[in-house]
């Protein structure tokens, strides 16, 4: 068994693995071998990996009887801890059905627990809000509106891992001495899709959103882990000024930007598009501030201004848009209805 796709996998991922559930019951000795070597390679992951491997067991040790008597039996147990020091008023009688919805919650509970240990903060912000936080290392993260970020309460514990979805600039900071010789807790991941990226010290500019993934770096380096359209993991190193996009569909697309500041031009709150089709920029208004955007011709999407537009509203915006594409732009509220 191949566990080299679990190293960017969280708790839930294990859970949610076939393969991985398979393994733990059956535990083949090649497999076995194979899941030794992979902890001894992955120390930071470890922590995570067992802890789904316990719970996975635990759920299957506790949800099988071999007989009714057995049944019994650890339903008396779980019903003593949890009325032990209680006057007793009333002996109920379970039926199976409940019983085995008994034990399910506790191991349930126990999976939740696990969890909470390995527990992420998490911060969301709504449409348009743009909010900067600091990470645990003392790395700065500013969201854009409608995104969340969670990372580990503690980096002190394996590699800097943090999870985006939405949009985000990174400013992460320098620990690393030796830049041959990295240790585990001096890398610093970003996990948006089934896109990874890992970093030292450096700027850059994340995208993710609707199972599409951009990438813009504008200062240091950074290495992106991909897979192909074969499901073949790759690598691609980044420079600066470099911008690449990513979907589960296609490979990785690679191009070289002029100027990588415009793609933070939206911490200024500023709406800034280059050569840019009428569907990016809507992407924009639904994703990022919250509109309601409704084309009368799915066709008018395909429309692109040439040039670069950089304005500071959303009226601003249209107002552009209705003279140059020649179109019939009505707002209410947050809906926005364009026609030809």
């Amino acid at each position: 068994m191949d566990f080299s796709k679990y190293t960017h996998y969280t708790f839930e991922d294990f859970l949610n693995d076939d393969a991985f559930l398979s393994f733990v019951v059956e535990q083949n000795v090649s497999d076995v071998l194979a899941w030794e070597k992979f902890k001894a390679a992955h120390p930071h992951k470890s922590k995570i990996a067992l802890a789904a491997f316990d719970t996975i067991s635990t759920y299957r040790q506790q949800k099988v009887f071999s007989n009714e008597q057995a049944q019994q039996s650890l339903f008396e147990k779980i019903s003593g801890s949890i009325t032990a020091g209680e006057p007793k008023i009333k002996k109920l009688s379970f039926s199976p059905f409940f019983r085995v919805a008994a034990v399910f919650a506790v191991v349930l509970l126990s999976a939740v627990l696990y969890f909470t240990l390995l527990s992420k903060d998490a911060v969301k912000t709504d449409y348009g809000m743009i909010k900067t936080i600091v990470l645990p290392d003392g790395s700065e993260v500013t969201l854009n509106g409608n995104s969340k970020i969670s990372y580990a309460a503690n980096f002190d514990d394996g590699p800097r891992e943090v999870w985006i979805d939405g949009e985000a600039l990174f400013r992460v900071k320098h620990i690393n001495i030796d830049t041959n010789h990295i240790r585990p807790a001096e890398k610093f991941i970003v996990h948006c899709g089934d896109l990874n990226i890992e970093v030292l010290g450096t700027t850059f500019n994340v995208k993710s959103r609707h199972e599409k993934t951009s990438v813009g770096l504008l200062t240091g380096k950074i290495r992106v882990d991909y897979d192909d359209v074969n499901k073949r993991r790759m690598q691609f190193v980044m420079k600066p000024g470099d911008l690449v996009k990513h979907t589960e569909e296609s490979n990785l697309v690679h191009q070289k930007i002029v100027n990588p500041q415009r793609l933070t031009a939206w911490i200024k709150r500023q709406l800034v598009f280059q050569n840019a089709s009428l569907e990016e920029m809507i992407g924009v208004l639904q994703d990022d501030l919250g509109y309601e955007v409704v084309l009368s011709d799915k066709k008018l999407g395909e429309l692109t201004v040439e040039g670069e537009i950089n304005v500071v509203s959303v009226k601003d915006l249209l107002q552009i848009l209705s003279a140059t594409l020649h179109l019939n732009i009505k707002t209410y509220n947050k809906k926005i209805t364009i026609t030809k």
